[in-house]
């Protein structure tokens, strides 16, 4: 493996989206989904007792998704007056459903309890976020209404595209065994990952045989997002077998800070300048690189949920734990960033910190909902919902849902030149693709029958 190491253009990093700016429009992007959770949440537990759940999905799609598709297209040049419009619109609704519960509410409640009670919601509600923004963008990102600065950068940046891997990397390790302070052992991790390498050598199979372009640039000539989720799930269970979680965070920073300097000593050059892929490794060198920080990033989620779930019934304490969380993990995403970027292609010390800070902070701003929900809902209600049914469908079937979108995102690919589509026909064609997706997983969730890969 020979290669020669130069600077990087500084020509090519001018272009790249790695400043404060593109970081705070990313975060603009993704919060107003929180607001819409929360109306959605609010309307769900005033038409509970008047209408069917299929009812009160068509309207939860219509209140948080189609928003959503909104604003990462046509609404996206004012982010900003989103959230407030969002803050202010919320503010409306809460306290016309307020007023609304007090006037109606029955005077005996003798076992107030949230619909679902018996699992923690703001695991559900930002597992779900999630998977929605991650969905919406894989083909959103193929039509010329979605801005080209969203897309996955190059190098090094802070696009809306390059979290997506990342964030679907927390999701899943949040709800580890490990959290509970269960093992999940090495061969049923084994097990389980083998489905995503099946799925994954499907997918370069089917790419090949229908010539769909997939750039080379993002996991490697044979790697893809699957085959990242399997390793990562794999090594990560080995060091959690033998590390307890109490522990893993030293372990976890150890293997960042090993990946960030190899990357500094020679793997970055490597990834970057090298076109050379003449062997397995040079041809998947972006796939086998980031696997080191993605296996990192996997083990700080599971080892920040195990101590969340320790606080998590003490409001105080887990609010403290939050805020320090969050605090430390924006301090280290901007000190990595001064001096090393943030790039996704590598999963760098910067990429893995910036996506704990957004992965923690939407996970600490439901949390801080589902509380507040219970505390106003409580002794009005004999029952509420803290999360939404379309949320409950895609958390029940997540792997289903981001295949469903895969499948249909290269079939729409397949069948049009998306670049020729129009805004309005863009748009129109993503609320059909994603009333699909989600119209499966919420068939699955109302039959019960829960696909376990």
């Amino acid at each position: 493996m020979e290669f020669h190491p130069a600077e990087i253009p500084s020509n090519i990093l001018n272009h790249t989206t790695n400043n404060a700016q593109n970081a705070t429009e990313t975060i603009l992007l993704v919060l107003p989904s929180f607001f819409y959770m929360i109306i959605a949440v609010l309307l769900s537990t005033l038409l509970l007792p008047l209408q069917s759940k299929t009812s009160i999905f068509f309207a939860e799609f219509v209140v948080i998704v189609i928003p959503i598709i909104l604003n990462v297209t046509i609404l996206s040049p004012y982010v900003t007056n989103v959230v407030i419009i969002s803050c202010f619109i919320l503010g409306m609704h809460l306290i016309i459903s307020l007023v609304y519960i007090y006037c109606k509410r029955k005077k005996s409640i003798k076992a107030p309890k949230s619909i679902t009670s018996n699992k923690k919601d703001y695991i559900t509600n930002v597992r779900a976020t999630i998977n929605l923004i991650s969905v919406i963008a894989i083909l959103a990102v193929d039509f010329k209404v979605f801005p080209s600065k969203y897309s996955k950068t190059h190098l090094t940046g802070f696009s809306l595209m390059d979290v997506g891997v990342g964030l679907y990397v927390f999701a899943n390790a949040i709800v580890a065994p490990e959290v509970k302070g269960k093992k999940d052992s090495i061969q049923n991790s084994i097990r389980g990952s083998a489905i995503l390498i099946i799925i994954g050598l499907l997918r370069l199979v089917s790419t090949k045989l229908t010539h769909y372009k997939v750039s080379s640039s993002e996991y490697g000539v044979h790697w893809n997002f699957f085959i990242t989720l399997a390793f990562t799930k794999i090594f990560s269970s080995c060091i959690l077998n033998v590390i307890n979680v109490k522990y893993i965070f030293l372990n976890a920073s150890m293997l960042t800070f090993a990946h960030e300097t190899l990357l500094q000593m020679s793997f970055k050059q490597w990834v970057f300048q090298s076109d050379i892929r003449n062997n397995f490794l040079d041809a998947n060198k972006e796939g086998i690189v980031s696997t080191i920080g993605y296996v990192a990033l996997y083990l700080h989620s599971v080892y920040f949920a195990y101590v969340i779930k320790q606080q998590e019934k003490n409001y105080r304490k887990a609010s403290v734990k939050f805020f320090l969380s969050t605090a430390i993990t924006l301090t280290l995403t901007f000190f990595c960033n001064q001096h090393f970027q943030v790039s996704r292609r590598l999963a760098n010390a910067g990429y893995i910190f910036w996506i704990l800070f957004i992965g923690i902070l939407m996970t600490w701003l439901f949390y801080l909902a589902e509380n507040a929900e219970k505390y106003l809902f409580r002794h009005k209600l004999r029952h509420y919902v803290c999360s939404p049914y379309l949320y409950e469908a895609v958390n029940y079937n997540g792997l289903v849902f981001f295949l469903v979108g895969n499948v249909l995102t290269g079939f729409v690919n397949l069948s049009t030149n998306t670049k020729l589509v129009s805004n309005a026909n863009a748009l129109l064609i993503l609320v059909v693709y994603m009333l699909i997706n989600c119209g499966v997983v919420f068939g699955l969730y109302l039959k019960e029958w829960k696909l376990k890969f």
